[in-house]
Formats: C-alpha cells, sequence, structure tokens
C-alpha cells in the first residue's frame, strides 16, 4: 500500500482517485475473494427474493402501468423481500467497506481471508449509516420545508418569480448537501481507525479540502462508471457468442440481465450464472475504487494521535 506520513502529507486528488485501480492491481488475490464473497451475496439475496417476493416481481415491469390500488397491494407483497434485503445490504456494505479500510490501516487484520469480518469495526459502520440516514432524513425534511415556505412567498409575485425562486432554492440546497457530503466523507474512516463512533470529526479534519476531495471523487466515480459500461459491453458481445455458439439465440442473453425469479428452477441458467460472476468481479472493484480515495485523504490529512476529536464509544 502507498505509504501516506500523517498530518501533513500531500494529498494529489489524481493519485486518490486511481489508487483503489492500483490496490486492485497489486492485490488479485484480495480481490477474488471479494469476488467470491460478492458472489455468495448475490445467491443470498436472489434466494430471498425468490422465496419472499417471486411471483411478485414477475409484475415489476409493469408497475408503471399500475393503479394507485394494484400500486398497493404491489408494494405489500414486496415488503417481506425489501425488510430482508435492507439488512442485507447494509451489512455487505459495511464489511466491504471495513475490508479496504482494514487493508490500508490494519494490514495485519484478517489477511487470510480477504481482510473480511464481522464484528465491533463493521458495527460501527453500521451504526454510522443509520446515524447519518436519520440526519439526512431530518435534513431533507427541514430543506422542504424551508423550500415550501420560499415557493409560497415567491409565489405572491407571480408564477414566474416562483418558479425563479424555486429552481435557485433547488440549485442551493443541491449544492449544500454536495458540500456536506464531501465534508463529513471521512467519518467512515474516522470510525474504523479510532475504533468509536465519530460523526462530526470528519468537518475539522476536511476543512480547506473540499476541492481536493471533490476532485478526487468525482474522477474515481467518472472512472469505475466508464470501466462498468466497457465490461458490460464485453460481457454482452461474449455472451452473445457464446449463446449463439451453443445454438440459442440473442434473445436469450437478456435473460442475464433481467432473471426469472418466480422460482429457482427458473432463476438458474447459465446466462444468469455468468453475469452473477462477472458482476461479483465487477462489485469487488468498484468498492476499493470508491472507497480508497477516503482512506489516502485520512492518512493525508489525520492529525497527531493526542489531537483527535472526541467520539462516542462502542465496544466491542
Amino acid at each position: 500500500m502507498s505509504d501516506f506520513s500523517s498530518g501533513d502529507a500531500p494529498f494529489s486528488s489524481g493519485d486518490a482517485a486511481f489508487e483503489g485501480f492500483r490496490l486492485t492491481r497489486e492485490a488479485p488475490r484480495v480481490v477474488l475473494t471479494w469476488a467470491l464473497f460478492h458472489l455468495i451475496v448475490s445467491f443470498v439475496s436472489a434466494t430471498a427474493l425468490i422465496l419472499l417476493g417471486g411471483d411478485s416481481l414477475l409484475q415489476a415491469e409493469n408497475a408503471a402501468d399500475m393503479t394507485a390500488e394494484e400500486l398497493a397491494v404491489f408494494m405489500r407483497d414486496m415488503a417481506p423481500a425489501y425488510l430482508t434485503l435492507a439488512p442485507i445490504g447494509l451489512l455487505v456494505v459495511s464489511v466491504a467497506a471495513a475490508a479496504v479500510y482494514r487493508i490500508y490501516l490494519r494490514p495485519e487484520e484478517a489477511a487470510e481471508r480477504g481482510y473480511l469480518r464481522f464484528g465491533a469495526d463493521e458495527l460501527r459502520l453500521i451504526g454510522l449509516t443509520l446515524i447519518y440516514y436519520l440526519l439526512t432524513l431530518g435534513g431533507a425534511l427541514a430543506l422542504s420545508l424551508l423550500a415550501a415556505i420560499g415557493a409560497g412567498l415567491a409565489s405572491l409575485a407571480g408564477q414566474g418569480a416562483m418558479a425563479l425562486v424555486g429552481g435557485g432554492m433547488l440549485l442551493f440546497f443541491g449544492g449544500l448537501w454536495l458540500y456536506v457530503l464531501v465534508r463529513l466523507s471521512l467519518a467512515p474512516v474516522l470510525t474504523f481507525d479510532q475504533q468509536r463512533l465519530v460523526v462530526f470529526g470528519s468537518w475539522s479534519l476536511t476543512r480547506g479540502h473540499f476541492w481536493a476531495m471533490f476532485g478526487a471523487y468525482l474522477l474515481a466515480l467518472v472512472s469505475i462508471i466508464v470501466v462498468s459500461l466497457l465490461a458490460m459491453v464485453i460481457f454482452a458481445a461474449l455472451a452473445g457468442i457464446a449463446t449463439v455458439a451453443m445454438g440459442g439465440d440473442m434473445a436469450s442473453v437478456g435473460e442475464a440481465f433481467q432473471p426469472d425469479f418466480s422460482s429457482f428452477s427458473a432463476y438458474v441458467s447459465v446466462q444468469t450464472v455468468l453475469y452473477l460472476v462477472f458482476n461479483a468481479v465487477l462489485t469487488a472493484i468498484y468498492y476499493p475504487v470508491i472507497l480508497a480515495p477516503q482512506v489516502v485523504a485520512y492518512q493525508a490529512f489525520r492529525p497527531a494521535p493526542e489531537a483527535r476529536d472526541g467520539g462516542v464509544e462502542l465496544s466491542a
């Protein structure tokens, strides 16, 4: 891993943005372990969907044409599946994020398992995510109220003024949300490294570094989107060639992207399994690319141990 000294180390947006790709290149065995983990998660998630909402998923394509009553029934039938998949998703994200943080900050831990584990670190990340979810929900409600008040006052001057004020407030709130998101983005790394919930410590840590961090995050996001699209095109082409070579037709290639969740026999097909393997590898690359810039920024900006902000302890 890169050697960044604490505190006054230089931070390069470009280097940080591509650090995740470097990690995947230098640690292929770890990436394969992560891919296997995500493949297992895919099968578990598919099993949950088949058992809890398989029949209802057949109607998902027609959701846009449903009446209000039909949509309510559809959402009710799918509720068990969503309530099951949401905790699974939260767990997977916390485990994957902790693995990326661990390979940089505690490389001596769980290396034989691809740095994957589930313990107090992952529980703290789950707790932090839930806290931020509630804060985001509260902030969205407050901003919506302010927007409604502003639009109402502007409407007194006419529809044009209301549209102008509404558009301006939308841009302002969007920029504000992005600014806060970047400034607080090191909270998960802080929480992992200090082994306690640190909800707002990232704010002081990132002071004066917004644009550098925003550039790194944006470049990393654009890069992984481009890589994913290219990989998807290559996979679709190879899958089409293989399908035709085996006597199938091109229409059957689409089964990989829109699997049938009505039953296990309908779900399991050669195309679907190949796509799950492909998607697992892509997901294993996605997490380090998106999360590594956070670690690089944290290692560059973090203060000396005695100067660190306080937090909320969460013992193992």
